[in-house]
C-alpha cells in the first residue's frame, strides 16, 4: 500500500520525533521557568508563615519534592524520592535551629529585663530619686496630664536604711525604736526586707512593658511570654527571700506569706559563691548610703549606668558596730532575739559605733 511506503515511513519517523525534540525542549525551558532561587534572609518571627506557604503553594510543592512535570521520557522525569528527603530536612532542621535559639537567648534577656527592672525601681522609687529627677516628672505629667508629679515616699525603704548598721544588723536601740522613721516600719512584719505576695504581684505588672513588646518582637507566643515572666518573678522572689531577709536578722519568710525555697535548700545557697558575691554586693550599697550597687539579684545594670561600687571602694568607708567581726551573715531571728534580750535584760543605752552614739542620717530622716 502507498501509505506503507518506506518513503512515507521514512517521513513520518522523522515528523515524531522533530515533535519530540520540541516536547522535551519545552519542558526544558518550564521546568527552569519554575525555578525561584531561595530567599537570602530569614527573620526569625516568619518561620512558621514560610513553613505554611511551603504546604500549600507552588514553589513550596517544588521545595518539598512533589514533581511539576510527569513524562514517560526517562530524561525529563523528576524524581520526588530523591529530592525530598533532602528539602523536607532543609526545612524542618531550619526551623528547629531558629526556635532553639530563640529559647536559648530567652534566660539572659529576662536576665537583662529583670536587672532594669529592679534596677529602676530600687533607684527611683524606693530611694525616691524620682522626686529628684526634673525630666521623668515632666515625663509623668505629659503622659497622664497632670498638673503635678505625685511625691515618692519609697514603700519604707528609706526608713530601712535608716535602721540599718553597715553590718547589716537592724538597730534595736530605745532612741531608734521611738524615733518616726522606725514607727513608719512597725506595721510591716519584716520590716521592708521581704518580697510578700503583694509585692510580687506588683513586680509582674511592672514587669509588663518593658518584656512583652521584646519577647513579641523575638517571635513568642502569648502562652510563652506569660510563663517566661512569671517564671523570671518567680525566680527573682525566690532569691530575694532566701538572701534578704536573713541577711539582716530577719526570720526567713514562709511560703505562706511569700515565695521562698525550703529552709535547707536557702541554707545551702548562702553558702555559694554566687550569694557571696550578692551578699557583698548589696552591703556595698548599704555601706555607700543607697547611692550605689542598687541591683540585688540581679547585678548587671549598676555597670551598665555607672552606679557600681566595688567592695575595694566601699569597705574602707563601712563602719561597724562592736561584734561585726562575729555576726554570722544570715542569722534568721536575729533582730527578735536582740528585742527580747533588751526586755529581759532592761538594756535601755543606745548602740554604739567606734565609741559613739549611733544618730540617725539627716538625709534619711528629712527624706
Amino acid at each position: 500500500h502507498p501509505a506503507h511506503s518506506p518513503a512515507r515511513v521514512h517521513e513520518r519517523i522523522k515528523l515524531v520525533n522533530t515533535f519530540a525534540c520540541r516536547r522535551r525542549r519545552y519542558i526544558r525551558i518550564a521546568a527552569r521557568a519554575v525555578r525561584v532561587p531561595a530567599p537570602r534572609v530569614f527573620h526569625l518571627g516568619h518561620i512558621d508563615k514560610m513553613m505554611s506557604v511551603a504546604a500549600t503553594s507552588t514553589f513550596g510543592k517544588s521545595l518539598v519534592g512533589s514533581p511539576l512535570v510527569t513524562t514517560r521520557s526517562k530524561r525529563v522525569v523528576v524524581s520526588s524520592a530523591r529530592k525530598a528527603p533532602k528539602t523536607v530536612a532543609f526545612a524542618g532542621g531550619f526551623e528547629l535551629s531558629a526556635v532553639a535559639t530563640r529559647w536559648i537567648l530567652a534566660a539572659p534577656t529576662m536576665y537583662a529585663l529583670v536587672s532594669f527592672n529592679e534596677y529602676c525601681t530600687h533607684r527611683w522609687y524606693q530611694h525616691a530619686e524620682f522626686n529628684k529627677t526634673d525630666w521623668m516628672k515632666n515625663l509623668y505629667c505629659k503622659l497622664t496630664g497632670a498638673d503635678v508629679a505625685p511625691k515618692c515616699d519609697g514603700g519604707g525603704h528609706i526608713e530601712h536604711h535608716a535602721e540599718t548598721l553597715d553590718d547589716m544588723s537592724l538597730k534595736t536601740d530605745p532612741k531608734w525604736l521611738k524615733s518616726e522613721p522606725a514607727a513608719m516600719l512597725e506595721n510591716s512584719k519584716y520590716r521592708g526586707t521581704a518580697f510578700e505576695y503583694d509585692v510580687t504581684g506588683m513586680m509582674v505588672v511592672q514587669m509588663i512593658p518593658t518584656s512583652v513588646p521584646l519577647l513579641a518582637l523575638m517571635g513568642f507566643s502569648i502562652p510563652s511570654i506569660v510563663g517566661l515572666i512569671l517564671g523570671a518573678v518567680v525566680a527573682h522572689a525566690l532569691v530575694w527571700n532566701s538572701l534578704h531577709p536573713a541577711m539582716h536578722g530577719m526570720e526567713d519568710i514562709p511560703l505562706s506569706e511569700g515565695l521562698n525555697f525550703p529552709l535547707a535548700v536557702g541554707q545551702a545557697l548562702r553558702k555559694t559563691p554566687y550569694y557571696d558575691w550578692l551578699y557583698k554586693n548589696h552591703m556595698g550599697h548599704h555601706v555607700m548610703s543607697g547611692r550605689m550597687n542598687y541591683n540585688v539579684c540581679c547585678p548587671g545594670f549598676d555597670h551598665v549606668l555607672g552606679t557600681y561600687s566595688p567592695e575595694t571602694e566601699w569597705r574602707p568607708k563601712a563602719r561597724m558596730p562592736a561584734g561585726a567581726e562575729a555576726r554570722d551573715p544570715y542569722p534568721a531571728g536575729e533582730y527578735k532575739a536582740r528585742l527580747e534580750e533588751r526586755a529581759r535584760l532592761g538594756m535601755v543605752e543606745a548602740e554604739l559605733v567606734d565609741g559613739k552614739e549611733l544618730e540617725l542620717a539627716p538625709e534619711l530622716v528629712s527624706a
